[in-house]
């Protein structure tokens, strides 16, 4: 009865110390690596204009690394949707072009309006 609970009790201990640690990586660690390379790039380069070129381009990583729940959730509903023909998908269906038949004129007709 007690074993039941007590391994719930653990699992659930189990869980709260794996998102706590998933945050600490995201924020702290990689925190800590954006503005290490930022500081690497402007003191290797002395240039202030490299050193906001690599401060924009971590901030867009880190923008996606923050936002990976958002897109892990668009992606499995994306592939749960039916994509079958009939709610509102236009299929093309390959076909060759139609023939058109040109009438070539004959070495003895005339063509009319000439004189």
């Amino acid at each position: 009865m007690y074993s039941t609970s007590l391994a719930a009790g653990i699992i659930n201990d189990l869980t709260g110390l794996g998102k706590d640690l998933k945050t600490l990586l995201t924020v702290v660690v990689l925190g800590i690596i954006y503005v290490a390379s930022v500081g690497a790039t402007w003191a290797a380069t002395r240039s202030m204009l490299k050193a906001g070129v690599a401060a924009a381009g971590g901030a867009v990583v880190m923008g996606i690394i923050a936002s990976q729940a958002t897109i892990t959730d668009k992606t499995a509903e994306e592939f749960e949707k039916d994509h079958t023909v009939g709610q509102g998908v236009v299929r093309v269906i390959d076909t060759s072009p139609p023939t058109v038949l040109v009438a070539s004129p004959t070495a003895g007709s005339e063509r009319p309006g000439r004189v």
